[in-house]
């Protein structure tokens, strides 16, 4: 097609030039080629493009309501400052301060029957403090000495005196007048505790100590039966033997 424009384009310059062969002209031509594009969409009208902004803004804006949740103020979390957030911990601590355990909940204060303590009453009082293995036994009243007699082990010397020192306030809120404040016995030891209750007699061990004295075995069958007394006993014999030897002396050699 260009071969075909260029030909014609000679041929009318030749004819124009009235047969002057000597003059050569060289023509140069520019050709544009252009190419259009199209689509499959018919064509559009005018306010068809205000049309379809709206409706991409309506499809945009439901997409985005799917995807996402609107904000509230309300739903927000409140970010407090430094200062705020000192002050809220110091009233969260205060609070927890004030909720202290009372000891003496569910404690009756009154004045026993036979005693500042009524004996249900000190066990009850002993195993709400975890005392271990609470022994009570009778005690004669040939004796003239207190009605119970009651042995129990601490887990550590801290908790063997506070046992004690717990048992001694109560009394305290309990006695009349009249009744004598207990003093505790050994209160510096690490193996034994003991308080006089009046009508009874209340003894801490620790746990090897309570081994090793085995005080339930007196109080239930006697010292007759008593493997530690009677090996005192036996104990004290030899010892007597072996002082009354040693005085001896050896006698001359007689021929």
């Amino acid at each position: 097609m260009r071969t075909c424009i260029l030909r014609n384009l000679l041929r009318i310059s030749r004819e124009s030039l009235g047969g002057n062969r000597n003059t050569r002209l060289l023509t140069y031509s520019q050709l544009r080629l252009t190419r259009r594009f199209s689509n499959n969409k018919p064509d559009r009208k005018p306010g068809d493009d205000e049309n379809a902004s709206k409706g991409d803004d309506d499809n945009l804006a439901t997409a985005i309501n799917k995807k996402y949740k609107a904000f509230h103020d309300e739903d927000a979390d409140v970010i407090l400052d430094v200062s705020e957030e000192l002050q809220k911990i110091s009233l969260e601590d205060i609070s927890a301060q004030q909720q202290v355990h009372d000891p003496y909940v569910d404690i009756n204060f009154t004045h026993g029957a036979t005693g500042v303590y009524d004996i249900e009453e000190l066990v009850a009082l002993l195993e709400r403090d975890k005392a271990q293995n609470v022994f009570v036994a009778s005690v004669p009243k040939e004796y003239a000495y207190v009605d119970y007699i009651v042995m129990v082990t601490g887990r550590s010397q801290k908790h063997m005196h506070a046992l004690a020192t717990f048992v001694r306030k109560v009394y305290k809120l309990k006695r009349h007048p009249t009744d004598l404040i207990p003093k505790i016995e050994g209160e510096n030891s690490k193996d034994w505790i003991a308080l006089d209750l009046g009508n009874i007699a209340l003894h801490i061990f620790s746990l090897s100590a309570r081994e090793h004295y085995d005080l339930e075995t007196l109080w239930t069958v006697g010292t007759q039966y008593d493997d530690k007394s009677n090996e005192s006993q036996e104990l004290n014999i030899m010892d007597k033997y072996n002082a009354f030897l040693a005085d001896l002396q050896p006698a001359d050699n007689v021929r």
